[in-house]
């Protein structure tokens, strides 16, 4: 008998968390597990994801549960370096069948509305092995999705720095404690995407006696491929006798983007490096502010919002290397997919980057907040052919022997059967 999971996510493409989420549920789909995605927004056509919104009370319920979620967000929390999510809006899934009948639960990002802490509470009493897969810090902090340079999350939480308070009983205080009491409840293990985040977990007060293990997030290496670069600058309208530096999230406005610093490392290249610099041009996908875009001292081609995979793939075949400026990150969709393309990565080493990015093999990791380190990391790629070309296959090797599809789905199984074992 085929092994059932569900995997619960606020999404199944929109976001980063969300894209991860579909993904390892697909690789889990195509290694004969039977899986099935539920979700609050479905964004795909995909058969085995399901919504759990299917009718109109259900949708405005869902309006309500997302208005008070964000109104909360905006009114109560500091918005400057990330997210900050209260868990008081959900869903109660325990009652679905889909859920009732699995073997093993998997939560994801699950916030938005989507489940509260009400809603795991609800979720114990079903008595099944629970996983939580961990895209970024928030269960295990006192709401916070990332948490900069505090680290109250290894004791209690309180005064937090993302909340326009100063009183240590503050709701990242309340948040920490009533997770402590729901967690304990539950049959819960955790795995989480990344090394560093696997660290951070064992850190903190609420995971450290937990089980924890590391399986990164698949991609699939037949869509992000490498491919001809004149036909992917040509379909993209971008210049063929241009150096193309890459770059791109879902919103690289937000502090822990680290925009700022490829900028002063972008000053710097132009500022300092000849005649390299009236050979690059800066492509960029996400969304970012114009007046953000008018410090860039080389010419922009800006793709706006990229939906669609095969266009993605288009960006990073276009690009000569791709860039992250992140100063705090678990695991990046877009660099493992750069990756998988055969394009090179320059980061900043910190988070889950060196998991994806071997130093001068694939890629290259500088200094945190070292714009310096970084402008040197981008000459020291466009600078040398020869590198960049063995790089470039190292990428590809990268992908297809750490990030394949067939072996995170056969680690994933692996973990599953011996939680059920246990639990016999």
């Amino acid at each position: 008998m085929k092994l059932k999971v569900v995997h619960l996510s606020t999404s199944d493409i929109n976001g980063g968390a969300a894209i991860a989420a579909f993904r390892i549920h697909n690789a889990q789909l195509k290694s004969g597990i039977n899986s099935k995605l539920l979700v609050q927004s479905k964004f795909s056509n995909n058969s085995n994801v399901i919504s759990l919104i299917q009718s109109p009370l259900d949708k405005l319920k869902y309006y309500v549960r997302k208005f008070g979620d964000k109104l909360m967000y905006k009114t109560l929390s500091i918005c400057d370096w990330d997210a900050f999510t209260f868990p008081y809006f959900g869903l109660d899934v325990s009652g679905n069948e889909i859920i009732k009948e699995a073997d093993i639960i998997v939560l994801h990002q699950t916030n938005g509305g989507f489940l509260s802490l009400s809603s795991l509470s609800k979720l114990a009493a079903l008595n099944k092995p629970l996983i939580f897969t961990l895209h970024d810090m928030w269960s295990f902090t006192g709401g916070c999705h990332y948490s900069n340079d505090c680290e109250k999350f290894l004791e209690h939480c309180g005064n937090c720095p993302s909340l326009k308070s100063n009183k240590e009983n503050d709701f990242s205080r309340k948040i920490h404690n009533r997770k402590n009491i729901v967690y304990n409840k539950l049959n819960l293990n955790i795995v989480t995407c990344s090394n560093w985040l696997n660290t951070e977990a064992k850190r903190s007060s609420l995971f450290h006696e937990k089980r924890i293990r590391t399986i990164h997030n698949p991609v699939d290496t037949e869509i992000f491929k490498p491919a001809y670069k004149i036909k992917s600058r040509t379909e993209l309208n971008l210049p063929n006798d241009k150096i193309l530096i890459l770059t791109g999230a879902m919103n690289l406005n937000i502090e822990r983007k680290g925009f700022k610093y490829l900028i002063s490392a972008l000053k710097i290249i132009s500022e300092n490096q000849g005649d390299i610099d009236r050979e690059i041009n800066i492509v960029i996908f996400g969304t970012l502010e114009e007046k953000v875009l008018s410090e860039i001292p080389f010419q922009v081609h800006q793709l706006g919002k990229i939906d669609n995979e095969n266009r993605l793939v288009q960006c990073y075949n276009s690009a000569d290397i791709y860039v992250t400026s992140s100063l705090q990150d678990n695991l990046p969709n877009t660099v493992v997919e750069s990756l998988s393309c055969g394009t090179p990565v320059v980061a900043f080493d910190t988070g889950g980057m060196p998991d994806m990015i071997e130093h001068l093999k694939n890629g290259y990791l500088a200094g945190l907040r070292y714009p310096e380190d970084f402008a040197k990391g981008i000459v020291s790629l466009l600078s040398d052919f020869e590198l960049l070309d063995r790089m470039k296959i190292n990428c590809r090797e990268t992908a297809l022997t750490k990030f394949n599809e067939a072996g995170i789905a056969n680690q994933y199984s692996d973990f599953y059967k011996n939680i059920l074992t246990e639990n016999e």
